[in-house]
């Protein structure tokens, strides 16, 4: 008898343990993907239970497939997954984080006297050289419209290093394009707008920093401003 259940319990474990194997090969591909999917969309659900995060999750998959996650010309995040991306970053961090807000100068001039396919040129060189410059994983980059470009970083200590950011990048985003008669310059007014104790709202910070960017422009553009409040 004792050997019989003991023979029982051996199998059952057995089974179990094949089955269990089983349900994994079924389901790791799935969990790859959803570990996957959660750098392009980050999962949102307050809720404690799982399966209601995983249920909002997958419709924002869904959603996704229909709207798009990045420009396409840029290869940047778009305005609303910058946005939600930015929310979960503001919440999850709580060191001071910088939002620049990169507008480009000239764009129209460029697109009027030479043509839009030049004006595209240069909006994928802008793109290219923000990329390349805000290269931490943690640093997010968006396109926020046609030649308006928005930045969340954390990579400065304070606010010296971040005015040397600015001014190495205000410095690198100068240029001129030419189709061989006419050369026509191109530069960024930049606005920014710093996290506080008050305001760690996204939507926030980029009105704070658009105002700014006026700022600049009644400079002369080719310059970086910083949000004051009234």
């Amino acid at each position: 008898m004792i050997i019989n259940i003991f023979i029982s319990i051996i199998a059952s474990i057995a089974i179990g343990y094949y089955l269990m194997k089983k349900v994994s090969i079924i389901t790791s591909p799935i969990d790859a993907f959803i570990q996957e999917s959660t750098s392009i969309i980050p999962i949102q659900s307050l809720s404690k239970n799982s399966n209601i995060d995983m249920n909002h999750h997958f419709k924002n998959i869904i959603s996704t497939t229909k709207d798009g996650v990045y420009c396409s010309r840029t290869n940047l995040l778009n305005r609303k997954y910058f946005i939600q991306h930015a929310n979960i970053t503001l919440q999850k961090r709580h060191q001071k984080l910088a939002l620049l807000f990169i507008d480009l100068d000239n764009l129209k001039t460029i697109n009027d006297t030479l043509g839009h396919y030049y004006g595209d040129d240069v909006i994928r060189i802008f793109a290219q050289h923000v990329k390349s410059f805000f290269n931490n994983p943690i640093d997010l980059i968006g396109r926020f419209g046609g030649y308006e470009f928005i930045v969340l970083t954390s990579g400065f200590n304070n606010e010296t290093d971040l005015i040397n950011i600015l001014e190495t990048l205000i410095s690198q985003l100068n240029g001129s394009v030419s189709n061989g008669d006419i050369a026509i310059p191109f530069s960024a007014s930049i606005g920014v707008s710093v996290t506080d104790n008050q305001t760690r709202d996204i939507e926030q910070l980029i009105n704070n920093a658009d105002q700014a960017v006026y700022d600049s422009k009644k400079k002369g553009k080719n310059c970086y401003s910083f949000y004051i409040a009234h």
